[in-house]
């Protein structure tokens, strides 16, 4: 099977579960080096029972961690039979990350490739040639799939810029063709997105803008003093932009649907699939749309030229980028919706245990907690400290309080509420900005922490232990950071 298809499609491959050759090999444990067999290609490719993949001509079988893979059951058994490398040129994350060939892999070596198969891996492609350039402002984190945060200056202002905006990709970004010859299948009617356009210049659709924060599901998974699995984000995994476009409800209604089902399924042309509540869509307040302008702008390569989906208040990943298909029915099966990737599971389930849990008894991601962060503090030579930052909490609810502490937490400062402060009820979709000033030229501080309360009384735990999870999705616990002298403001660094 092709590697592209990790990219495209092909969800959902089926085992036949049957008697074969391998099955008296002991799987479950790793075989002692005198005791590990060769296998031909041939035997590693007509493998019925056993899952087995080849890397470095070493052969492991899966059998037991497809269910936990991070990434998907459906994308490693795009694998099955052959040669991981091809695959994992689109995911390097693998071979960068030396703890996952030492303490994922090795476990499940259970011998070699034959000498005479060892020249019949593929060449790996380079899908990335063709990404688009990112700013220099941005925080890479792993260049290839692009995940990269957005930085202090990036965060200074309530819009941020989309040169700044925080990049979240699975994989290369889709060569998309021009904007008005895009077509989405909208509800079984095709239709290109000049035709959307045309409709909402016509005014048989209303265009509106949304201003609407977002966030990775795993914005601050690196500060989990506990190690959880994906990639390690600082607190720069979100960001405010304003989306344009036609509300999904208004094309409903355009279209005349009569399909049936509770959830709304986005297909993306790089095959994210995703589903959210049919609720959401119908909502007169849920202001989803399909958008096709970010701040003024054609949306950007990285963040979903020429269309995606907003679902304002959910999380990230639910805002599905280069839309391609949209449609209601049952819950789709993905590693995004029913897999592991944004399941948040209970705090004694680590990485040994998670391959027995069944995740069908837990929900995916939708809707954010509140959280807060200090973008920046600093003491003047008056002895007073000044901090800024914001907070945000999902569903549309508006941020009620903001406190900052620089006793750890034993007293408390309320600050002042600046850009966001006013949104409309059950529609705050964008974040709060505030500002604060405490005299502390009589204390000797070193640290300032933040906490935020939403409308609906939701405020932050004071440790991330607390919600620990193994993929380290959802931290808001208190935000701490170092506070800074006036005199070496210029020099220092954020976070």
């Amino acid at each position: 099977m092709s590697p592209a298809l990790v990219i495209g499609g092909s969800m959902g491959m089926m085992l036949t579960m049957r008697n074969d050759p391998l099955n008296d090999v002991a799987m479950s444990e790793p075989e002692e080096a005198s005791k590990m067999r060769e296998f031909s290609l041939e035997e590693v490719k007509s493998s019925k029972r056993k899952i087995l993949v080849i890397y470095k001509n070493d052969v492991f079988d899966i059998t037991s961690f497809v269910n936990a893979h991070p990434g998907g059951k459906d994308k490693i058994m795009l694998a099955k039979g052959s040669f991981v490398e091809p695959y994992w040129s689109y995911y390097p994350q693998h071979t960068n990350n030396k703890y996952v060939v030492d303490s994922v892999l090795k476990p499940m070596k259970i011998g070699t490739l034959k000498e005479s198969d060892r020249d019949s891996a593929p060449p790996a492609p380079n899908p990335y040639v063709s990404d688009p350039v990112r700013s220099h402002s941005l925080r890479i984190i792993t260049p290839t799939p692009c995940n990269a945060e957005t930085t202090s200056e990036g965060l200074e202002n309530w819009l941020t810029d989309s040169d700044d905006f925080y990049v979240r990709n699975h994989g290369p970004v889709p060569l998309a063709s021009e904007k008005d010859s895009w077509s989405i299948n909208l509800f079984s009617s095709p239709l290109k997105v000049s035709e959307i356009k045309s409709l909402a210049k016509s005014g048989k659709l209303s265009e509106i803008s949304v201003t609407a924060t977002m966030q990775c599901g795993g914005n601050r998974r690196g500060y989990y003093r506990k190690k959880a699995n994906g990639t390690q984000w600082g607190h720069g995994a979100i960001s405010n932009a304003r989306w344009k476009g036609v509300r999904v409800r208004d094309l409903m209604e355009h279209l005349d649907v009569k399909e049936e089902g509770k959830w709304l399924n986005a297909l993306s042309e790089d095959g994210t699939l995703v589903s959210i509540p049919r609720h959401k869509v119908e909502d007169v307040n849920g202001d989803v749309i399909l958008a096709y302008e970010m701040n003024g702008e054609d949306i950007p390569r990285d963040h979903g030229y020429p269309v995606r989906l907003v679902v304002p208040g959910y999380v990230g990943v639910r805002n599905v980028k280069w839309v391609k298909k949209v449609w209601f029915g049952e819950e789709v099966s993905s590693m995004w919706q029913t897999g592991l990737a944004y399941k948040i599971l209970p705090t004694d389930v680590d990485s040994k245990k998670v391959e027995k849990v069944d995740l069908s008894k837990y929900k995916g991601m939708m809707e954010m907690p509140v959280t807060s962060v200090i973008r920046k503090a600093v003491v003047g030579k008056d002895g007073v400290l000044r901090c800024e930052g914001f907070a945000w909490s999902g569903g549309g609810r508006g941020i009620h309080r903001v406190d900052i502490s620089v006793d750890g937490g034993s007293s408390w400062h309320c600050v002042d509420l600046k850009e966001g402060k006013d949104q409309p009820p059950h529609k705050a979709w964008a974040w709060t900005f505030w500002e604060a000033e405490v005299d502390v030229k009589d204390v000797n501080v070193e640290e300032v922490v933040v906490k935020a309360v939403d409308v609906a009384g939701n405020s932050q735990p004071s440790e991330g232990k607390d919600i620990w999870n193994v993929r380290g999705l959802g931290n808001n616990s208190w935000h701490y950071k170092r506070i800074d002298r006036e005199d070496d403001w210029d020099n220092s660094r954020f976070g």
